[in-house]
């Protein structure tokens, strides 16, 4: 596997919730799974810099309930330590690319500050892993560096779980976001699967009228001035290809663009500076 360098670009949460005020109401929602014979549900709060849940849990199925309680923006991204590697190894690792002993699994990307929730189911296998925030603070370091990583242990369970049915498949390429079929309004549970040869993401943000995914490209590029042209609703945070997750979103009407943000293997550029970005109406 080749070495992952990663880091969010962050969108300014000060622009964001001045400029938007109450558009929050009109945003997709979680959908909240029914859980019966389903994947393990575990809360996890984000803030600044830490998470609240648990240390340990059983291997499986797990629908992760994500909430933004912060000021900032944060994710939840599941890197499983391998190799027999733990969280003091994964701590002490320099700045640079992550090795190849560190398997980004997914998890729930960002929704917006102050109480944003987004629901990523995750199939675990027994391991350690860390948890982290690779959004950059005002200061540019990303949180993780504030301290925003946590160890967790996912133990064997001879519980036989399973994930979410989903309805629909997002699958992610070198460098596409493709829809199994177009996005209705309403609950939905969407398979995402990276077919790529690299990680991905897919965050999904709300635009505002007239706006496009490429919009919020070339406002994060410059310097974030100005209205921003979407907010970002909920998505899955880096898969290492081969990974999938499903994710919980329950739509409303409108234009949508979902965007990869993880630097290129060769050049370091975002993925969606090659075009990885999907422009949708959902109605």
């Amino acid at each position: 596997m080749k070495k992952v360098s990663y880091l969010f670009t962050g969108i300014s949460v000060f622009a964001l919730t001045a400029y938007l005020g109450g558009e929050q109401a009109f945003l997709p929602v979680a959908a909240h799974a029914k859980t019966t014979a389903g994947p393990n549900v575990v809360n996890v709060v984000a803030k600044e810099y830490q998470y609240e849940m648990p240390d340990s849990i059983p291997a499986g199925p797990t629908l992760f309930h994500f909430t933004d309680d912060g000021k900032q923006l944060h994710h939840m991204t599941i890197v499983k330590l391998e190799q027999g590697k733990t969280i003091a190894d994964f701590t002490a690792l320099p700045p640079g690319p992550f090795p190849a002993w560190a398997v980004f699994m997914g998890g729930p990307n960002t929704p917006m500050p102050h109480g944003g929730q987004d629901e990523d189911a995750v199939d675990l296998p027994p391991g350690h892993y860390a948890v982290i925030c690779i959004i950059p603070g005002p200061d540019g370091k990303p949180h993780m560096m504030k301290g925003m990583v946590k160890a967790l242990t996912v133990t064997p369970s001879k519980q036989a779980r399973t994930m979410p049915k989903s309805d629909l498949t997002l699958t992610l390429t070198n460098y596409h976001f493709a829809f199994s079929e177009p996005p209705t309004p309403g609950q939905h549970a969407i398979r995402i699967v990276n077919n790529g040869t690299q990680p991905h993401e897919a965050e999904l943000f709300r635009l505002q009228p007239g706006k496009t995914g490429e919009d919020v490209l070339k406002w994060v590029g410059d310097g974030m001035q100005g209205p921003p042209p979407g907010a970002p609703v909920a998505g899955i945070s880096p898969e290492t290809p081969g990974k999938e997750n499903t994710l919980l979103l329950n739509f409303s009407a409108g234009d949508y663009a979902l965007i990869c943000f993880v630097p290129d293997a060769k050049d370091g550029k975002p993925h969606a500076a090659h075009g990885m970005i999907y422009n949708f109406k959902v109605s």
